[in-house]
């Protein structure tokens, strides 16, 4: 079978009726972009059955109908007609040729064909269903497949090959069973409700025939034994009461003497405590005064130390004093015998001075004789010239004195720079010195105080760890009374709920059964939660209804039904999961009922379950409304007609019809719910207190670590202390050294710079006086020269003067000359003499002072002895008082050690006898409810005498008597009030009713059996179709796998590829995994490869189903676009031999791929919107050129 034809006739862009003939082969459709040859593949698609408009590119489906163009009109239909080669009869058709027609005009009317006859669309689809040939078949691949291949998921992927093995028409199957199984199984439904409300009025019309005559004797029967078994039970009760109540006293006893003995060793405990306390407020007062004597004895040290410095310092000042006033003493003597000699020599120039001053006179005397005239004239010049000489002498005289006065000033100043230098580095080196020490003093004074502080912290935080440790013992004892109580209260209840203790006879034993029969679930009030708020209603809206006991399927209700029966153990209940049916109300009911005051909802929305029994809850309670009061629930049943059962939250009932039913029992003992509330209540109470009672002793023994850890680091804290005290006093007594060393220095600095400013201002007088000599001696030289020259000048005037005249002025010169010497020599000897003196005067002042300071000294010293010793013995009292304190801290360390052992052996016993005080407390709240439970059973079997029979205990134990066991009384009473209670109501005109019920329900059982087989032969089928379908998957898998591995590498040229079950285990939900392995790659996911990787593996894949699967004909729409040229051409390649088995369509642009085929239609747009095709053979080229084209291919392979 293969296709042989395609007609289109105005579809899309072929306006014309356009025929493709086709051979087996390879035929490719080729054109440029935009001409329409894809239209071809969406043609064959559409007369497949393609639906989608958006499929075939298209808003709607007239879409495909040509729409006209500049040139020709629109069409009025589109006509695609695809006749396939029939020979092989793969067609359930007995002709050679079949064809498939599809038209749909503007219209919108669409008619299907097979060879020109009409048909359905179904009749095309089951045609070609088992050929692989369909819209979304093997036989149409376009790149949107192929990208899809590695686009999918694994899960996604797996269609491909179910589409490959051919499964699709048993999974329409499978979808077709599921519908029929479906439609039977609401039929079982529909059936399952009627059986239901013919099964619930047949039963009770059943029991009411039979229960008529058993009623009254069963119940005179029932008085009888009920009676006399209530009151023996009531005296057994009595007497067990008392014992209980008697064992309970006496624990009750041994609690109180628990406790007392408990208050005595707390009170014990107390006093120690407070005791220890004391002891530790001693110890701290007593290290406090250690402390301070400690730093009283350092401090009268530093005292001492000081005192001594200082008697030292004065000592070795006195001894300076004492060198400088001997050093006085010598310098004074030096200075007198200066002065002695000073005064000789002064005395001697005065005497030359004198005798030359008298020759001075005689000389001028002689001048004067000698020259008249001009000659005195010249005699003032000499005389001036002589005065001008002596004042220059003078001048330089005394310049030199000065200037050897200021060098030695100048000496000193520097000696005093030096000596000032070394003292202020010294001094600089100190004040570091202070401020590193002053930091490292404060430093360990802020320490010490850190210290204390830390430590006043600790003992602080001791008391408040002290004060929680005892606030945990009691929050721990508290949760664990409170634990056994509740212990004690659940482990009651549970024992109730676990022997089902309230339930009816039946029940029970029911219930019981549980462990041998399958598929008892439970009954309804196991099964259900409820807010307390809502208990009351459930319970009276319910009633008896909460004791139905819900099963899996009626079979298992009729297997209980039958054991019950055969065991005589009473009657119950069921509710078959897959019998009941839920019930609900309408939504206009519940809009009425919603708008009304008080409503609070639908009575199984207000109930917690498991989905499971949804239809049971909604059948029980689906249709029962809940109001907020009475009030408002007879409004509401008004509004509603009264057609509704309205519950309120207190357990009133208005019933349909509008029947009531209300009021207060006589005391609520609390129903099956109640109990159940209680134990969940009870449970989470229980470990609410497990955890408090863990987080109380994790507390207890947190503190307890705390506490101790706290009083570790109070000593190591103390010893710290105390270590810091001492150093502290230490840097302060280097610190007070420092200072007294700057003082000292401050004091000497001060006074070399009162010398060096002293020094400095004698300098600058002197050079300033100096200057001034220099001056003068200057203007004395000029004058010195002047008159000079006007004597000479008159000397060459008086050429002709005698001879002796000019050796007398000579004389005269040089006696004036050695005149003015002496003259200096006089006021320099004066002036000497004046310093001498001086010199003296002051050494002899410095001597007076410094016998002062030296007495001054020796009273001071005389002082600081005496405080020296006053200070001495304040310190070796001091330290007698330190040993006395440090004795006392020992002894007091002691006493609070022995205190602490003591409040450790009180709080061993106190916590031996707690675990007692717990023990007993157990034991109480057990038998507390020992009794508490005898006393309700008591009241129980009372209330029952009084409310059932009127009778009190006294008149009971009058009129019976009885004469059985206890034992085999209490199972006779249960048997009669069962078989009373299964009997239920009586209605004599049951008998009849009856028999009209069961006959219908009897046709109605053979009607449900019938659609249950017919339910399980679908079921059957479905598993028919699961085990074929698997099978077929898994053959075709491998077989694809298989073909896979062979056609990859061909395709590449090398490499490798497998495919991969994702779930191997489970074959009809597996998805599929590729791994490749390209030429020169590692294998690995077909994710991971490149784009054109991926397009070439998946159409490989796709080649490799069409080996498995034959198909008449495939469709290749352009999916070698991805491709790049080399890839191309093996593609072309390989279509081209394979497609000597397989007929190849293929829509495409390039060039690798058109050389290949056996047969081009080129399609093209020669009128706009319009195509057109025009076919060539490329069997009729010349075989030459075609070798030579391959060579050429071949070629640009290699280069490439």
């Amino acid at each position: 079978m293969y296709l042989k034809l395609i007609e289109l006739t105005g579809f899309k862009s072929f306006a014309e009726k356009t025929r493709i003939e086709l051979d087996r082969g390879f035929t490719a459709i080729v054109g440029p972009n935009g001409s329409g040859k894809s239209n071809i593949t969406e043609a064959i698609k559409w007369v497949l059955g393609e639906q989608s408009a958006k499929s075939l590119r298209g808003k709607r489906m007239d879409d495909v109908i040509f729409a006209g163009s500049e040139a020709k009109r629109k069409a009025q239909y589109a006509e695609v007609t695809l006749t396939f080669n029939n020979e092989d009869r793969v067609l359930a058709i007995d002709q050679d040729e079949v064809s498939i027609s599809r038209r749909y005009t503007r219209s919108g009317e669409a008619t299907y064909m097979i060879n020109r006859r009409q048909c359905r669309l179904k009749d095309i689809t089951e045609l070609m269903l088992d050929t692989g040939v369909g819209r979304d078949s093997f036989s149409i691949i376009s790149q949107g497949r192929v990208e899809a291949i590695f686009t999918q998921k694994a899960e996604e992927r797996r269609g491909i090959f179910e589409e490959a093995a051919g499964v699709m028409k048993y999974k329409t199957r499978k979808v077709e069973a599921e519908r029929k199984l479906a439609r039977a199984e609401d039929n079982l439904n529909r059936i399952e409700d009627i059986l239901s409300e013919v099964a619930g009025q047949l039963e009770p019309l059943e029991d009411q025939r039979n229960v008529a005559l058993k009623y009254q004797a069963t119940k005179q029967e029932l008085s009888e034994i009920e009676i006399a078994l209530t009151s023996v039970q009531v005296e057994t009760l009595s007497e067990q009461w008392q014992v209980a109540q008697r064992d309970l006293e006496e624990c009750k006893d041994q609690v109180n003497q628990l406790k007392a003995d408990l208050k005595t060793y707390q009170d014990q405990a107390d006093q120690v405590k407070s005791q220890e306390e004391a002891k530790e407020d001693q110890v701290n007062q007593l290290q406090t005064d250690y402390v301070d004597t400690v730093q009283k004895t350092e401090k009268l040290q530093g005292k001492i130390r000081l005192y001594q410095e200082k008697q030292d310092f004065h000592q070795r000042d006195q001894t300076s004093q004492q060198n400088f006033l001997a050093e006085l003493d010598q310098g004074i003597q030096e200075a007198k015998q200066e002065v002695e000699n000073l005064s000789l020599h002064l005395d001697r120039v005065r005497q030359d001075y004198a005798d030359q001053e008298k020759e001075h006179q005689r000389l001028n005397q002689a001048l004067e004789e000698l020259t008249a005239g001009q000659a005195e004239l010249l005699e003032t010049k000499r005389n001036d010239y002589i005065d001008a000489l002596q004042a220059q002498a003078r001048y330089d005289n005394e310049q030199k004195e000065i200037t050897k006065e200021s060098d030695r000033l100048k000496d000193q100043l520097a000696r005093y720079q030096k000596d000032q230098e070394a003292k202020q580095a010294h001094y600089d080196k100190l004040i570091k010195e202070r401020e590193d020490r002053d930091q490292a003093y404060q430093d360990k004074k802020q320490a010490t105080e850190d210290l204390l502080s830390n430590y006043q912290e600790l003992a602080q935080e001791a008391k408040t760890y002290q004060a929680d440790l005892e606030a945990a013992d009691q929050a721990y004892r508290q949760a664990h009374e409170r634990m056994i109580q509740v212990q004690a209260r659940l482990t009651s209840l549970e024992d109730l709920e676990e022997s089902h203790a309230g339930f009816f006879y039946g029940v029970k034993n029911a219930l019981g059964m549980k462990d041998r029969i399958s598929g008892i679930h439970g009954a309804v009030a196991e099964l259900i939660q409820v807010d307390p708020a809502y208990t009351a209603a459930v319970e009276t809206a319910l009633g008896g209804g909460l004791q139905n006991i819900v099963t899996a399927d009626a079979k298992v209700a009729s297997q209980v039904i039958q054991a019950l029966k055969k065991s005589r153990g009473g009657r119950a209940t069921f509710l078959p999961l897959a019998v009941i049916r839920p019930r609900q109300l309408s939504q206009q009911v519940l809009n009425q009922a919603q708008s009304c005051p008080g409503y609070v909802g639908v009575l199984a929305d207000l109930v917690t379950y498991d989905p499971t029994y949804r239809a049971v809850m909604l059948n029980l309670m689906g249709t029962t409304l809940v109001a907020d009061k009475m009030d408002n629930a007879r409004q509401m049943a008004a509004k509603l007609g009264q057609r509704q059962r309205i519950v309120t939250l207190e357990g009133d009932i208005i019933h349909a019809g509008g029947s009531m039913t209300g009021g207060q029992q006589k005391q609520d003992k609390g129903g099956l719910l109640s109990r159940k509330q209680e134990i969940d209540r009870l449970q989470v109470e229980q470990e609410k207190l497990a955890q408090a009672q863990s987080q109380s002793q994790a507390e207890r023994e947190s503190v307890q670590a705390k506490g101790q850890a706290i009083v570790d680091r109070m000593e190591t804290v103390k010893e710290a202390g105390s270590e810091s005290r001492l150093e502290e006093q230490e840097l302060k007594q280097a610190l007070d050294q420092v200072d007294r060393d700057l003082k000292n220095l401050e004091a000497d600095l001060d006074l070399l710079k009162l010398d060096q400013a002293t020094a400095q201002a004698q300098v600058q007088d002197l050079d300033l006086r100096a200057g001034e000599l220099a001056q003068q001696s200057k203007g004395q030289a000029e004058t010195v020269q002047e008159l000079k020259a006007s004597i000479e000048r008159m000397n060459l005037s008086e050429s002709d003067r005698a001879q002796r005249l000019q050796d007398f002025q000579a004389e005269l010169r040089q006696f004036e000359s050695q005149f003015a010497v002496l003259a200096e020599q006089k006021k320099q000897a004066e002036k000497d003499y004046q310093a001498a003196q001086a010199t003296l005067k002051q050494k002899e002042k410095d001597q007076a002072q410094t016998i002062q300071a030296l007495a001054d000294l020796d009273q001071e010293l005389s002082e600081q002895s005496g405080q020296a010793e006053r200070y001495q013995a304040d310190y070796q009292a001091a330290k007698a008082q330190l040993k006395e304190v440090d004795q006392g801290l020992k002894l007091a360390r002691q006493a609070r050690k022995d205190l602490q052992k003591e409040s450790q052996d009180l709080n061993q016993k106190q916590q031996a006898l707690n675990d007692q005080l717990q023990e007993a407390l157990g034991q109480q709240a057990k038998l507390g409810a020992t009794v508490s439970r005898y006393e309700v059973s008591i009241d129980n079997h009372l209330d029952h005498l009084r409310e059932e029979y009127g009778l009190t205990y006294e008149r009971a134990r009058e009129i019976s008597q009885l004469d059985m066991s206890m034992e085999a009384a209490s199972t006779k009473v249960r048997q009669l009030k069962q078989t009373i209670e299964d009997l239920g109501p009586v209605n004599l005109a049951a008998i009849k009713d009856y028999e009209e019920v069961k006959e219908r329900h009897d046709f109605m059982t053979k009607q449900w059996e019938d659609a249950d087989q017919a339910k399980t032969n679908l079921y059957q089928t479905i598993q028919g179709i699961d085990q074929e379908v698997t099978e077929r998957f898994k053959v075709t898998f491998e077989a694809i796998r298989d073909a896979f591995e062979k056609v990859f590498p061909k395709l590449f040229g090398g490499g490798k590829a497998t495919l991969v079950l994702t779930d191997p285990d489970d074959l009809l939900n597996t998805g599929v995994e590729i791994m490749a392995q390209p030429p020169g790659k590692h294998l690995q996911l077909l994710s991971l490869l490149s784009g054109g990787e991926r397009a070439l593996t998946a159409i490989a894949l796709l080649f490799a189903i069409l080996h498995v699967k034959t198909i008449p004909f495939t469709i290749l729409d352009e999916v070698e676009a991805a491709l790049d040229d080399a890839n191309v051409r093996r593609y072309g390649q390989y279509l081209q031999n394979f497609s000597k088995e397989n007929q190849f369509i293929v829509i495409t642009h390039r060039k690798g791929t058109m050389e290949a085929a056996n047969v081009l239609y080129g399609v093209t747009m020669q009128e706009s919107g319009i195509s057109k095709l025009a076919s060539v053979s490329l069997a009729d080229f010349d075989a030459e050129a075609l070798e030579e084209g391959k060579e050429s291919r071949d070629e640009s392979t290699r280069g490439h």
